[in-house]
């Protein structure tokens, strides 16, 4: 388990931990500890108090170094680093000038430029050479501008544009370069201007005071009226426009019916004299002559613009006033420069204005009510006023005077002053020193310049920092990749170039001057710089290894020891005094426990050293032991430095090709990996010359991957003493060591890691990233390069294989690659790793071998060492391998081989017979990795079976005509891919490896392979199938397996308990139909062989024979209900339920019988259940006649004969159950309604002949009708209309009378006469019988003659 470096048990043991993550924690508390800085809205104070505020007026804004150690008397900050004249070819043309000259300079390009009348000169300040000029003007160039072009619109050689304008017109020249052969100046070494003007537009008489020009090449103007001009141009002219024109910002839409004159009269010039522009948020800021300030919104992607606002400078000395009471308004006027502040330098504060006597007005575009970052501008708001050295009361200091240039950026402010006529001064405050102070406190440094400055300006680098989305970390933290900021300065004598020192070029200095560490002054620098950073600076001078630099290097090496401390013992007891206290968290070594804030140091600190990383108050923690030394935290510091620029970026970013495909490639280039490489291979150096900085023998320490560090940590670790009150000085030297062992492995974990990053960037690492499965794309996608260097050795595995893979696919030796990879990252690309290597180019070398046994040899031998590895090695690819060889036994070989080298005491099997126990969490790992292994043999066997299932072609013809001919060769294979399946299947269930065997019968019930699982004969299946049913219960797919599976075994009893199952569990996956047949195979089962002869499972048979009666009569009621979802709200719900389950006698009668009214249904209720309620029954029957009556239509014959047809169904069913069939009662009512529908009478009496009852038993039922209802008829309209049906069964009788055995005939015959008497004796004494007494009497005498 994972756990702090110093996090100890109750009996203050320490337990080793993983190197990799200790250094990685330490390295974010470094990280957040450079990224404590104050940002520039804190350290003037706005943030607190939310109110403008004021500084500058004490001792401790502007300190002096020299006052804090006398070491540092002669520290300085910028220093001469050249001067340069003009060239001779410019100043002899000084002699010929007539009306006005001016001299400028282009940082962008390395030039410095002068104008003399009408022409223009143009070379580099460096080196006094490359002059180029332009004299093709007639009139006097008034203002020059160079800026960058808008991409697509001139030819790409076309780097710049050159902006002259005179009184009357605008030239825009293009500017090019041509590389001279070894020049200092590279791509930019010769410059050219293209004769031929690009654009000429008029002034409209209005003089053009300045030109700026934004990133994306908008070019802007500023003109004499104070109106804002833009130069829009486009790439070639449209309808709609000309290709370039001239906007005027300034003026309202309208404007144009005014004259110009008119405009010029009524209206007080105040000329544009600066434009600037913030590229980060797109924001331009103009400035006045009369120092009034005006800003315009570019817009959120700098393709528009409006007018904000615009504010005097009166207005903003005032608000100076009110923020500084003190002092008078001449110190807060004229403005004489702006400043913007880009995002990279402050989120919230977006320009600085600078006075003449060298004040700055910090100011804001979004006012004190939000703090929100970038929010689009909407006011110009005053809320810091800086003031220059020298008005603190206490110490004098000579202040500027006459300042009449500035330049600012990122908190270095570079004045220009005149204090005499003859001469100026240059100034350079700068907080670089204090970057962690609370307060903004900046050093200070003068210096005398030659003569007037006619120029001054920075000079930029080319990669922006202006995109940065946040404000950059302090100098201190960047100062390793960063050169050291220029500033040119063109007086008439020529350049001169300042170079502004970082701290390393300081102590740098210092070394050099002080001929080693051991003067005051590095003393001094250490004791002011605070001990950690002055370390971490010190590694910068210490890890260069050029030959120039050696001596330099061996100073700073032994300052870093020097000065770099040791591990300090700190009280733990609240209310003591904790002395030497380091400011730097990683330093803090503690327990977790309550934190509690503790007092101030007894000896309060100087306000620079409180400033420089960290207060006077901090919290710790009880428990609290040491702190880290000073060289142990300038390590940390160092590297977090170092990696700072990618540790929590992306490894990849997105990127789209010419073909619209999507890629994922590197984010960064090779050459920023070489970079940052160089930097860790020299501390990885320097850690390796000093070996007192580490408790490992050697240079080289074992990595771990993810196991803790053993030869490092486990033999340093100690047992505290648990009576001693704290740690000694021999265990604070231990854990430090540890810490820095833990260092030096990430540092060459990192170095492996990066190396093997830029080797990726030389082989088209999109293409390599491409190769990778999805999961790893998707994991990549999200790594940071701190989770690659921490975690990411799978990922950097998988990528080492993609590139020998690439070399393999390209039939290339592998060895080169290989020997490159043990050198870069020999922890990486290990000897598995170089025998996978081997294997792979005998698997390549066998698929091109013809010879048969020799090509089995050699798939034999990369088996071989394959399995010699396993399961360090990548298995997908290696199975893959063996797939496209056709080597398929061999993927059964090598998965089983990696699963018990995994898992040698089969806990996988045990955890997974035992019903996976959640407790087991060995058991579930090791089951997890076996089951991740047999992927591959599943893999391949569903290659196999895609490959069966492509292979068989469609049999629609693809054109008319007679049938292709069948394709032997492809029937043939068919079938050979069948038989290779079924053949491989049986090997691996040849295996004794029951988990393997799980994973295919899993991938066979996914291809529903449902035929050749039940000829597996192996005790496995049905251990899987009763497995799945417990974990998937309403599968009736396994259920159908498992009783197939008993059957085929001739395990009858079984398979009908698991038919049984399948017909009684309820749910959706079986209907009603499905039920009843599992029922009637389960019952087929239990009757087959002698099984049913057992007691119990006779029982079991009855019970089954039950079920399917009550089925079938829930089948009846389905029928019935589903005939009435388009009648009954609730029928398609009931049939569900109907569908869902199967329902006992009595639930089917209350819950759908009854409520639906389902007669028929009620019927079949009743006769399967054998109750016997008469009065119930003849209820049922009674509404099934009027149920069907209802239903019939036609004549009165046609609606009997309806209704006989209803009965006629129903008698097949019941008419062998006295209760279910009441003969006498169906036979009155039907008599009844063809009675009163006036039917033919013998309709009722042929139709139940036909249904066989017997016809004595209907002559006694009519007869009985006769005596018993005889005024029923006369009510119903038809007297005699029983008689008639009588007489019809009689006649029906001797019609079929040979069809009747001799003694039924003769009981027949004389219950008939005796029934035809007795109505016959009734008929005469009635009146209009006349004709029912002839048919009575025919009758007599065919019976007689029977």
């Amino acid at each position: 388990m994972n756990t702090s470096v110093m996090d100890r048990t109750a009996d203050n043991y320490r337990v080793p931990v993983n190197a990799l993550e200790l250094a990685g924690r330490t390295l974010d508390k470094s990280l957040l500890s450079d990224n404590s800085a104050p940002s520039l809205i804190e350290v003037t104070g706005v943030l607190s108090q939310n109110a403008p505020t004021a500084s500058g007026l004490t001792d401790h804004d502007y300190p002096n170094l020299s006052g804090l150690a006398m070491g540092l008397a002669n520290f300085t900050q910028i220093k001469t680093l050249s001067k340069m004249p003009l060239p001779p070819e410019v100043m002899e043309h000084f002699g010929h000038m007539q009306c006005h000259c001016m001299m400028g300079l282009f940082t962008e390009i390395n030039r410095a430029w002068l104008t003399i009348d009408s022409d223009i000169y143009v070379w580099t300040y460096e080196h006094g050479s490359d002059v180029a000029y332009f004299d093709g003007l007639n009139e006097t160039i008034v203002s020059v501008g160079l800026v960058t072009p808008k991409p697509g619109v001139f030819h790409n050689f076309i780097k710049y544009l050159l902006v002259l304008t005179t009184t009357v017109e605008i030239v825009v020249l293009g500017v090019t370069f041509s590389r001279a052969t070894d020049g200092p100046l590279g791509d930019q070494e010769e410059m050219h201007l293209v004769p031929d003007p690009v654009f000429v537009l008029p002034t409209d008489g209005v003089a053009i005071t300045t030109i700026a020009g934004t990133n994306d090449g908008r070019l802007f103007m500023g003109g004499r009226d104070g109106s804002l001009f833009e130069i829009a141009y486009q790439a070639e002219s449209s309808w709609f426009g000309k290709r370039c024109k001239k906007i005027n910002h300034s003026t309202g839409t309208l404007s144009f019916l005014v004259p110009s004159f008119l405009n010029v009269a009524f209206s007080e010039e105040d000329p544009i004299a600066k434009l600037n522009i913030d590229n980060s948020r797109h924001i331009l800021y103009t400035l006045t002559e009369k120092g009034s300030i005006e800003v315009f919104d570019l817009g959120e992607r700098g393709n528009t613009l409006h007018r904000v606002t615009k504010v005097s400078q009166a207005t903003l000395v005032q608000q100076a006033l009110n923020i500084v009471k003190t002092l008078d308004s001449v110190n807060f006027r004229p403005i004489i420069n702006i400043s913007a502040i880009e995002s990279s330098d402050s989120l919230h504060i977006n320009l600085v204005a600078v006075t003449q006597t060298g004040v700055r007005l910090y100011l804001t575009t979004v006012g004190l009510q939000n703090f929100t970052p970038n929010q689009r501008p909407f006011s110009l708001q005053l809320v810091h006023v800086r003031l220059p050295p020298g008005f603190s009361a206490n110490i004098p200091t000579v202040k500027p005077k006459m300042v009449h240039m500035a330049n600012y950026r990122e908190g270095c402010l570079v004045l220009i002053a005149s204090p005499g006529p003859d001469f100026d001064q240059l100034w350079c405050l700068s907080s670089d020193p204090f970057p962690f102070s609370p307060s903004l406190m900046e050093a200070h440094t003068l210096i005398q310049l030659d003569g007037p400055a006619w120029a001054m300006a920075e000079i930029r680098h080319h990669d922006d920092t202006s995109k940065s989305p946040c404000p950059l970390p302090p100098l201190v933290v960047r100062q390793h990749m960063e050169p050291p900021r220029k500033y040119v300065v063109l007086t008439a004598q020529g350049a001169h170039i300042f170079i502004k020192l970082r701290p390393v070029d300081m102590l740098r200095q210092l070394l050099v001057d002080s001929h080693g560490p051991e003067g005051d002054a590095v003393k001094a620098y250490f004791h002011v710089q605070k001990e950690e950073q002055a370390c971490a600076t010190s590694l910068v001078l210490a890890c260069l290894e050029s030959v120039q630099n050696a001596e330099v290097a061996e100073w700073a090496a032994r300052a870093f020891f020097t000065y770099g401390g040791e591990p300090k013992i700190i009280q733990n007891l609240l209310g003591q005094t904790i002395r030497n206290p380091i400011m730097f968290n990683p330093a803090l070594v503690s327990t977790p426990a309550v934190s509690y804030n503790m007092p101030q140091f007894q000896q309060p600190m100087s306000p620079v050293q409180q400033s420089m990383f960290g207060s006077t108050n901090t919290t710790m923690d009880i428990g609290s032991q040491f702190t880290y030394s000073a060289k142990h935290n300038g390590l940390y510091l160092y590297l977090c430095r170092i990696l700072r620029p990618i540790w929590n970026s992306c490894c990849v970013e997105k990127i789209n090709t010419e073909s619209h495909k999507e890629y994922l490639t590197s984010s960064v280039t090779s050459d920023q990996c070489i970079w940052i490489l160089s930097h860790l291979l020299a501390l990885r150096s320097f850690l390796q010359r000093n070996t007192q900085l580490s408790m490992v023998a050697g240079n080289q320490p074992h990595l771990p991957t993810r196991t803790p560090v053993q030869d490092g940590l486990d033999n340093a670790s100690v047992t505290m003493n648990a009576t001693r009150l704290g740690p000694t000085a021999q265990d604070l030297q231990i854990e430090e060591r540890q810490s820095l062992d833990a260092l030096k492995i990430f540092v060459i974990h990192s170095c492996e890691t990066l190396g093997l990053w830029k080797i990726l960037c030389e082989h088209q690492i999109h293409l390599l990233i491409s190769t990778l499965s999805a999961d790893y794309q998707n994991v990549l996608a999200n790594t940071t390069f701190k989770d690659l260097f921490l975690f990411g050795q799978d990922i950097c595995a998988a990528l080492i294989v993609s590139l020998i893979n690439s070399y393999l696919g390209d039939n290339a030796s592998v060895d080169s690659i290989s020997s490159k990879l043990r050198d870069v990252c020999p922890n990486l690309y290990k000897s598995e790793d170089a025998a996978c290597s081997k294997a792979n180019e005998i698997l390549l070398t066998a698929k091109a071998q013809q010879n048969r046994e020799e090509r089995e040899t050699m798939l034999l031998s990369a088996l071989q060492l394959y399995k010699d590895i396993a399961p360090n090695m990548n298995l997908t690819a290696a199975c893959q391998k063996f797939i496209v060889s056709q080597f398929y036994n061999a993927v059964i070989d090598l998965c089983v081989t990696c699963a018990k080298k995994i898992d040698p005491e089969n806990i996988a099997e045990h955890y997974y017979k035992s019903n996976e126990p959640a407790e087991d969490q060995e058991g579930y790992q090791l089951y997890a990795r076996r089951m991740e292994i047999y992927k591959e043999v599943i893999s391949m066997l569903e290659q196999l079976y895609v490959q069966n299932t492509v292979s068989f072609t469609s049999d629609i013809p693809a054109k008319p005509g007679p049938p292709p001919k069948p394709q032997e060769g492809i029937i043939s294979s068919q079938i050979d891919t069948v038989q290779l399946t079924r053949r491989l299947i049986s090997d691996v269930l040849d295996c004794r490896d029951e988990l393997l065997h799980v994973a295919v019968y899993d991938w066979m019930l996914n291809k529903q392979m449902f035929e050749e699982l039940l000829n597996v004969t192996e005790r496995s299946l049905e251990n899987y199938l009763l497995r799945a049913t417990q974990h998937t219960p309403h599968s009736v797919q396994v259920y159908d397996l498992l009783w197939k599976y008993y059957e085929r075994n001739s395990n009858h009893s079984a398979a009908a308990k698991i038919l049984n199952t399948l017909a009684t569990q309820p749910g959706h996956a079986v209907t009603l139909k499905q039920r009843l047949e599992y029922l009637a195979r389960a019952v087929m089962c239990m009757r087959s062989d002698t099984v049913g002869y057992a007691p119990h499972l006779g029982v079991f048979l009855r019970e089954l024979e039950d079920k399917i009666d009550i089925a079938r009569v829930q089948e009846q009621i389905l029928n019935s209900i589903v005939n009435m979802r388009s009648t009954h709200d609730r029928a398609q719900e009931a049939v569900t339920k109907l569908n869902c389950s199967l329902y006992d006698i009595t639930q089917l009668y209350e819950e759908f019988a009854e409520p639906f009214g389902l007669w028929e249904c009620k019927l079949a209720i009743i006769h399967c259940s054998g109750h016997n309620d008469a009065q119930l029954i003849q209820k049922i029957w009674l509404n099934i006649i009027k149920t069907e009556l209802k239903n019939a239509t036609g004549s009165g014959d046609d609606k009997v004969v309806q209704v006989l047809s209803k009965i006629k169904v129903l008698a097949k069913e019941y008419k062998e159950s006295e209760s279910c069939f009441p003969l006498e009662f169906i036979l009155q009512h039907l008599e009844e309604l063809s009675c009163k529908l006036k039917a033919d009478y013998a309709l009722v009496p042929k139709a139940f002949v036909a249904m066989d009852i017997p016809l004595n038993q209907m002559i006694s039922i009519y007869h009985r009708m006769l005596v018993l209802h005889d005024r029923i008829w006369l009510q119903e309209g038809n007297e005699f209309h029983l008689y008639k049906s009588l007489a019809e069964i009689i006649n029906c009788f001797i019609f079929n009378s040979h069809y009747i055995n001799n003694a039924e005939k003769r009981k027949i015959i004389s219950q008939s006469q005796d029934v035809i008497a007795g109505i016959l004796s009734t008929l005469y004494s009635k009146p209009h019988t006349e004709e029912l007494v002839k048919i009575l009497r025919n009758l007599q005498s065919k019976l007689s003659r029977l």
